[in-house]
């Protein structure tokens, strides 16, 4: 973890030790929407998440850790629970931006795990357009052709008016 900044870190450990959790928890979603490849950071914040009571937003955390201990797979599980053990939705919550080839390095049971390899797999796939990303395209495009069309048709009416 050498590209963290260790002054920040420092103020996570010091809100942790001040039982200020919350605090703590925006510091590391900050840091890990900026330092996506730092799994360690997730499991920090799956730690804090579970010292708040939240043991499924501590499995989204915990999910990719490589070493888990029986109350993070409890924490899993539950998380993938409430995602309704759909491969996709779990993939989606876990928001990983970071480097695919470090999915790629994690080691997965796939007996014991079989919903993780799937989600493992999703993770490491090219990410593809959706149809409701093509639909919210589609729709940013007509809201902004339909704007320009009422701008010249208003422009056209105060012209025919005035003269």
């Amino acid at each position: 973890m050498e590209k963290v900044p260790i002054k920040t870190l420092k103020k996570i450990e010091e809100d942790v030790q001040n039982e200020d959790l919350g605090k703590a928890r925006d510091r590391l979603h900050g840091l890990i929407s900026t330092y996506p490849d730092e799994l360690e950071l997730r499991r920090k914040l799956g730690d804090i998440y579970s010292a708040l009571k939240y043991p499924s937003m501590a499995g989204r955390y915990w999910y990719l850790e490589k070493n888990k201990t029986p109350e993070m797979e409890k924490a899993c599980l539950q998380f993938e629970n409430s995602m309704g053990n759909d491969p996709i939705r779990i993939s989606r919550a876990l928001k990983y931006k970071g480097d695919r080839e470090i999915i790629k390095s994690l080691q997965v049971d796939q007996m014991i795990y079989p919903i993780q390899n799937k989600v493992k797999e999703i993770l490491t796939e090219e990410p593809e357009d959706t149809l409701e990303d093509k639909l919210v395209t589609i729709g940013c495009i007509s809201i902004l052709i339909l704007i320009i069309s009422l701008i010249c048709i208003g422009i056209y009416t105060v012209f025919d008016w005035v003269f």
